[in-house]
């Protein structure tokens, strides 16, 4: 990370230009001082010296209930410059609501305890793996935040969660019931006695009382799922959180689609 020199704003070191006061820190040739640039082979193969492709993005990993907690605890821990404010917001939601145990979803493939942190986590994995390539000036803490936040709307409210397990039973031809005495899939139904508020809308009131945010983050939380809101002035930050938020679910939440077009992805080693 650099500072600019003209406003002090912490940027990413190949930023071409400072984002707030647009200081230039390239050489006008295009190539930011400082920073290696890659030589051109004489193939035009476009290869780094290591062989590998200029600009690859890594591979994503696919997040699980196997790998979500220890994925989750790496995210949390990358949390420095607003470490305090972030980690009495993690405590609230990680005593006080749903936000371990709720789905992301009524139904579909993360519609099963765990499924919203899955989901977050997984969106979380997304934006910092594209951001140096789409946004590199994009702080990789304000990632973090946008992103494991981005839908914590779906917690509901403290003592008030959003996803209500719903009790089923099976009942046989005979009339008799077994409780819960047969395996079923766990159905859940919307809170009746939650106020009613747009999923962004809450994660912005939950995450607010905690964090200070950006009006950037505050836009990007907001509005990455509702972007026609915002009537054609989103800003980039809304752009690349819907945009990973999009490529998670899309693609990386989808195991077929992985496999039928050859995305790369990789399981987290122990």
């Amino acid at each position: 990370m650099k500072k600019c020199p003209d406003c002090g704003m912490t940027i990413a070191n190949q930023a071409i230009r400072c984002p707030k006061c647009k200081y230039d820190f390239t050489d006008g040739q295009g190539n930011v001082a400082g920073v290696p640039q890659a030589s051109s082979s004489s193939s035009g193969s476009g290869s780094s010296s290591k062989g590998g492709p200029v600009g690859a993005i890594m591979p994503m990993i696919m997040v699980t209930k196997d790998n979500v907690d220890e994925l989750y605890n790496d995210l949390k821990s990358k949390i420095i410059k607003r470490k305090t404010e972030f980690d009495h917001f993690i405590d609230f939601l990680e005593n006080r609501t749903s936000w371990l145990t709720a789905p992301a979803e009524l139904e579909g493939p993360l519609a099963f305890e765990k499924g919203l942190l899955i989901h977050s986590v997984g969106v979380a994995k997304q934006l910092l793996r594209i951001k140096d390539t789409l946004m590199p000036q994009l702080d990789d803490e304000s990632a973090i935040i946008m992103a494991l936040f981005h839908d914590v709307g779906k917690v509901g409210v403290e003592g008030k969660p959003l996803f209500l397990l719903e009790e089923r039973s099976t009942t046989s031809t005979l009339g008799l019931s077994f409780g819960k005495a047969l395996s079923v899939a766990p159905t859940y139904t919307i809170n009746p006695k939650l106020v009613h508020m747009s999923v962004g809308v809450r994660s912005l009131f939950l995450v607010s009382q905690y964090m200070l945010l950006s009006d950037d983050e505050a836009q990007a939380i907001s509005y990455q799922g509702d972007m026609e809101l915002v009537d054609g002035k989103e800003n980039p930050f809304t752009m690349i959180l819907q945009t990973a938020n999009k490529w998670q679910t899309k693609i990386y939440e989808n195991e077929e689609v992985v496999k039928q077009y050859n995305f790369s992805a990789s399981i987290a080693k122990d």
